[in-house]
């Protein structure tokens, strides 16, 4: 479901035409004295990008950039509350990363076993 809402936010909001790939890696961490394996999948898209101020509310339920274009496309507001909401039963981390006119990136950090 984290990934299928990603994804498909990345091709919703992108681009006309645009791109979106999408990586997995895995590294050994430091947490807190021990090493544990984790895996991070990355989502990148080429899209119009989201301003500064909307992301710290990205994961809100309901909260949408634009409400007029969600609308029109389909949107709910609730895709990135239940990304945020899954990675907290896995112990997962979603970072964001967005510049506009360039395109957005979604960082996904797993526990790897």
């Amino acid at each position: 479901q984290v990934f299928h809402n990603l994804i498909e936010n990345a091709v919703k909001y992108g681009r006309d035409g645009g791109t979106v790939n999408v990586s997995l890696t895995r590294n050994k961490t430091e947490r807190t004295g021990s090493h544990s394996d984790r895996a991070t999948v990355t989502i990148v898209d080429n899209g119009p990008g989201i301003a500064p101020e909307h992301l710290p509310r990205l994961t809100e339920r309901f909260y949408r950039v634009s409400a007029e274009h969600s609308r029109r496309i389909g949107g709910t507001g609730l895709g990135l509350a239940i990304v945020k909401h899954v990675l907290n039963r896995h112990e997962g981390e979603l970072s964001v990363e967005s510049v506009v006119g360039y395109g957005t990136t979604f960082r996904v950090l797993l526990p790897a076993t």
